[in-house]
Formats: C-alpha cells, structure tokens, sequence
C-alpha cells in the first residue's frame, strides 16, 4: 500500500504532534503525591504513620490545620515542629499532658472518638521495629564509631544499640533536620558538632549540664544512674 505525499505529510505531523505531547507531559512539573507513610521522630519511640489509609477518610486538614483552599501538596509543611517547638507555637500549651505541644494530640483525640486504642504502644513503636514499618531499606552502618570529647574518648557500638538486645530506632540520634534554609547544606552531615558546636549561637543550650550542646542527653537519659566512664574512656 503506498501513501500519497499528502498522507505523507500528515501522517509526519501527527507523528511530531504526539512526540511532543510526550515529552511535555514529563516537563511539567507535577504536584508529588502525598507520602503513604509518614515517619516521625519521638522520645516514646518513632512514630510510622500510615499516610494513604487516614486520608482515604480524614480530611488533610485535620492534621495540616494551617491548610488553605487550593493549597498544593509539595507546599504543604511537613515538620510540625518548625512551627509547634520552633515556631509561632512554641508558646502554647495543650491540655494533653501527654503531648504538650499538640503533636499527637489530635491522634488520641481521634482514636478515642473511633474508640480506638490510644495507648503508647498502638503509634510508637521501640525495639528496632520502626524501619520494619516503615517499609524502607536500613542503609549499611558501621559496627562501632568513636567520639573524641574532653572527658574522654566515647566508642560508641553501633551494631549493639541496632539489636533486639537495645533497639533503638536511628532517628533517636539521626534526629530529623531543624535548621532553615541557610543550613541546607548540613541537612545530610553525619558530624554532630557541625551543628550543635559550631552553631551554637543558634541553638539553646540543653537542661543536661553535663551536655550543654545535647549531644550525649540521649545516651545519658537511657543510662540514667550509669557512672561517666560507662561511655567514657580516660
């Protein structure tokens, strides 16, 4: 079958038409869909919540209170904390005195009226589960990593604290990035004291005397009574 130079022609721009249409369609971009999970940090342990299953019946802005009509989701603020511990919220106050600072309020608040469980244990999670939950992949670690401080040099067992035996979830230490956008650049740095020493003016100083710039509260709270030289060797 042979085509005139017409057929030809047409057939060539509706060729070029849908090669086009394709490689526009990728060069827009696209709002990113909402997470299916979301992963929170927490002293009570992590906190792996099941994103897709609540929006599939509660509306976004039960959780994303601040939400306005047309809102689109990649600029839907995702770290409660920027505003709740940091923020303009900083300064109130909830009734829960579990959750003083609102985040996880409104979880109990809503399991209690579904008559749902709302202990601890039904969102926090402890003993190395959280990455099980979360359905990521645990990124390759080493077995022990050592700190040199004045008190002594700190050889911390990486490979101990991930067992059954401790468990606990990286983001204990990892912590989730609290700076803005002038610290972007640390937002993936694995040298504690490239934040909390070298910034210190930008940072409050922690409760622990012993651990002003909060690196070592975490350890010091799980070892609570322990003598200095349990991590500290002279």
């Amino acid at each position: 079958m042979k085509f005139t130079p017409f057929e030809k022609a047409v057939a060539g721009i509706l060729f070029a038409v849908c090669v086009i249409g394709v490689v526009v369609g990728y060069a827009i971009p696209r709002d990113a869909a909402p997470p299916p999970k979301v992963w929170f940090e927490a002293k009570a342990g992590d906190v792996i919540f099941p994103h897709t299953y609540h929006t599939s019946f509660v509306e976004c802005s039960v959780c994303h209170h601040d939400l306005e009509e047309g809102t689109k989701p990649k600029d839907i603020e995702m770290n409660c904390r920027a505003c709740h511990y940091w923020g303009e919220a900083r300064d109130m106050k909830s009734e829960d005195k579990t959750h003083p600072r609102f985040i996880g309020a409104g979880c109990t608040s809503c399991h209690k009226d579904y008559e749902l469980s709302v202990s601890c244990e039904a969102c926090h999670l402890r003993r190395g589960l959280a990455f099980q939950e979360s359905g990521l992949k645990r990124p390759a670690v080493p077995e022990k990593v050592e700190f040199k401080s004045k008190e002594g040099v700190v050889r911390f067992d990486h490979k101990l604290h991930l067992t059954e035996e401790v468990g606990e979830p990286c983001l204990s230490c990892h912590h989730e990035f609290k700076g803005g956008e002038a610290m972007e650049s640390l937002r993936k740095t694995k040298n504690c004291r490239a934040c909390h020493y070298d910034l210190a003016h930008k940072i409050p100083e922690a409760d622990d005397e012993n651990h002003k710039r909060y690196i070592g509260v975490g350890c010091a709270e799980c070892h609570e009574g322990e003598e200095c030289s349990t991590c500290h060797e002279k």
